[in-house]
């Protein structure tokens, strides 16, 4: 009689979850949009847990993990449960842009410096004429987007 294969699927699965954790924890403070990789990886880790269940249980003679299998799904639940609690508390205490306009608000007027190091102003964007198919003209309106750098 040969020994059952190592069912790598369910170890696989608890280590990702952990990896989801303390990725999210380590650098969600820096980076807000790291919740939706976490959460992948989350995915991933049901996903791999289920399918070395799915062997554990469904290949009895052949792969390894009826005691271990459930003690790692336990184990990973929990992980995930403490994630998913981790990501709300951690989301209420982000501080609100109350004063941030409203989508079709109109913004104040403002000036920054460009990725070229020239100023712009909103009043300079929406007075220089925009080449067009025909003609040059004025803008009626600025479509901005604010990307919150990291550099």
């Amino acid at each position: 009689m040969s020994s059952k294969k190592w069912n790598w699927r369910l170890w696989a699965g608890f280590a990702i979850a952990i990896l989801a954790l303390v990725l999210y924890l380590a650098v969600v403070f820096r980076m807000r949009e790291i919740l939706g990789m976490s959460l992948i990886l989350c995915v991933i880790s049901v996903a791999l847990l289920a399918s070395g269940l799915r062997r554990a249980y469904g290949q009895r003679e052949t792969y390894r993990g009826q005691v271990a299998g459930p003690i790692a799904a336990i184990l990973t639940m929990l992980v995930l449960g403490v994630f998913g609690i981790a990501s709300y508390e951690i989301s209420k205490h982000f501080a609100a842009a109350r004063n941030a306009p409203s989508v079709g608000q109109q913004a104040p007027q403002f000036t920054l410096v460009d990725t070229a190091g020239k100023t712009v102003s909103l009043a300079s964007a929406l007075s220089s004429p925009v080449a067009g198919p025909g003609t040059a003209h004025a803008p009626k309106a600025v479509l901005l987007i604010f990307y919150r750098g990291y550099w």
